[in-house]
């Protein structure tokens, strides 16, 4: 079946491979972003559209050119890979928003807003990140985007919580609003996985990550083989039972035991969410 998709952070690793995976089916056509075009794109049917997804104002102005450039082409699949791996404390973009937190969270959120409009009414929306890990007992109301509490872990857990926060807000949202979509939202757990993003860590942590990744870790190709049948399945499987979004784990296999949140957590998260990206 031809599909059209967006991968953003599909320039490499396991976007670069789910994009790759997709343009290899019949008719299919993909969209790649990152900040560098990559050296090699071997279908033909791929394009390439630079983004920093850590700017809320270039998201912004690349939602607006892709929705006028996209109004008759609109999307089966947006999917969300961008990630950055780094052990520096809290590093502000010029928005005033950590940099981790930016490129993990409130950017993907920034972009399924912006998208929406060019999503067909049956489209999946994937984040990779970690739908599986997230402890919700540590989520600090007071300082959503860790202002006065940052650390490292408390940085990794926010963003895994607050995006699986935000696949059921926009759930509850396509069935409070009484439209009559299908669009199936995901949070998905990649596990280990053969990517260049080690080589973001400091030189110290190289050589003991990729030990270990090479007897854990996975390659890109079998990542993206795995979460996107996951994806195709969970969404159907789901949807047939009213249920429009799914947390998966790095065999696409679904992650029942997920905290339920209620309406005004999920209210509270989204509110907090759109008036830092813009700027309120």
């Amino acid at each position: 079946m031809a599909v059209r998709a967006l991968v953003v952070g599909g320039t490499n690793g396991i976007g670069y491979a789910m994009a790759c995976r997709i343009a290899s089916e019949a008719k299919s056509s993909v969209i790649i972003s990152g900040r560098t075009k990559p050296q090699s794109i071997p279908h033909p049917n791929i394009e390439f559209r630079p983004l920093d997804a850590s700017s809320m104002q270039q998201i912004k102005q690349y939602a607006n050119a892709f929705k006028q450039s996209a109004q008759q082409q609109q999307l089966d699949l947006l999917i969300m890979t961008q990630g950055i791996m780094t052990m520096a404390g809290r590093t502000e973009t010029p928005e005033g928003i950590d940099r981790k937190m930016a490129v993990h969270y409130y950017g993907k959120q920034l972009l399924i807003r912006e998208l929406l409009p060019a999503l067909k009414d049956d489209a999946k929306v994937v984040i990779v990140f970690d739908g599986k890990y997230g402890n919700p007992d540590k989520l600090n109301w007071d300082d959503l985007d860790l202002k006065r509490n940052f650390s490292l872990g408390n940085a990794a857990n926010h963003c895994m919580i607050m995006n699986d926060a935000m696949i059921q807000w926009w759930a509850a949202q396509q069935r409070q609003q009484g439209i009559h979509h299908t669009r199936h939202f995901v949070h998905a757990y990649p596990g280990g996985v053969k990517t260049g993003i080690l080589r973001d860590l400091p030189w110290y942590l190289r050589a003991p990550a990729w030990a270990l990744g090479s007897l854990i870790a996975v390659s890109p190709e079998t990542c993206a083989n795995n979460l996107l049948n996951g994806v195709s399945k969970s969404a159907a499987e789901g949807n047939d039972h009213g249920r429009f979004w799914s947390n998966i784990d790095n065999k696409g296999r679904l992650i029942g035991n997920k905290a339920i949140w209620t309406e005004e957590q999920m209210q509270r998260i989204a509110e907090h969410t759109w008036k830092l990206v813009d700027g309120r």
